[in-house]
């Protein structure tokens, strides 16, 4: 697992290890820019599953079944069958119900902005029905659609068409997608005035741009690829203290302190 693969990333809190099959597919060349992939996730069996802090906007097609998102209060909401999430610093918790079939379309990071007129800020850690910005009797067809297919193929199809159809092209905004690479390539460790610094807009004008087209403020969207790549290196190496100072921190203390509070767990729980 990595900040370059999979941006949307279910792991299961089920201590019986309950059976569930994911698939992934890359979308076509013609959506290639937009699209990370497309996942599609079949569960049998009820189940609690977990996902990482991502820094990808998805359209999440509920097709079988239902799904539960559990807030950290305790607040259960019972998710439309369409529904999209923005960027989110916090694992998110979801019940699945017996039978579920969960279409996804990952974007990539900062190219959401074309298929909505909506600042993707305003995705933010929610969940806002599809209905609210697709067509309402386009988006039922769209589903109705998925439901009634057997194939991953055909299912990719249909989405591929309407995607294609909604799809508004823009001029790349280089700035920010090189920002967005930049702020890869460094694993989060980066200095967002620095590298401000070296770009020919205003600081206040690159952040309203970010945060219009990624979903976030830089700094956020930052410390998220950050937080990504500690949780990947706390399986490959089990050496807390190792890990903490790579990742830029002063002492292992204010390590498990950012942990928890992403996580609402300590590292070890998950070694």
């Amino acid at each position: 697992m990595n900040e370059g693969d999979n941006n949307i990333i279910f792991f299961e809190k089920d201590i019986n290890h309950k059976k569930r099959l994911e698939y992934r597919f890359p979308p076509s060349e013609t959506l290639r820019l937009f699209i990370k992939e497309y996942m599609i996730l079949e569960c049998n069996n009820s189940m609690i599953l977990e996902t990482l802090p991502s820094t990808s906007f998805s359209l999440n097609y509920i097709l079988k079944g239902s799904i539960h998102l559990t807030h950290d209060d305790g607040t259960i909401i019972n998710l439309p069958k369409t529904v999209s999430f923005g960027i989110t610093r916090r694992f998110l918790h979801f019940t699945f119900s017996d039978f579920v079939t969960l279409f996804v379309v990952i974007f990539n990071p900062g190219f959401a902005s074309s298929i909505t007129e909506k600042p993707l800020n305003e995705f933010f850690e929610r969940f806002i029905p599809m209905n609210e910005f697709f067509d309402r009797k386009t988006n039922t067809t769209i589903l109705q659609q998925l439901q009634n297919k057997q194939s991953h193929k055909d299912m990719i199809a249909i989405i591929e068409r309407f995607l294609i159809g909604k799809i508004v092209l823009k001029e790349r905004d280089t700035i920010i997608y090189d920002s967005i690479l930049k702020i890869k390539e460094e694993k989060g460790l980066i200095s967002i005035k620095n590298m401000v610094s070296e770009l020919p807009i205003s600081r206040d004008t690159f952040e309203k741009r970010f945060r219009h087209q990624v979903g976030t403020s830089p700094k956020k969207y930052a410390s998220i690829v950050r937080f990504r790549n500690i949780f990947k290196k706390s399986f490959e190496n089990k050496n807390l203290t190792e890990i903490a100072l790579n990742a830029g921190y002063y002492d292992q203390s204010h390590f498990i302190k950012d942990f928890k509070a992403s996580t609402g767990k300590l590292p070890s729980d998950y070694l």
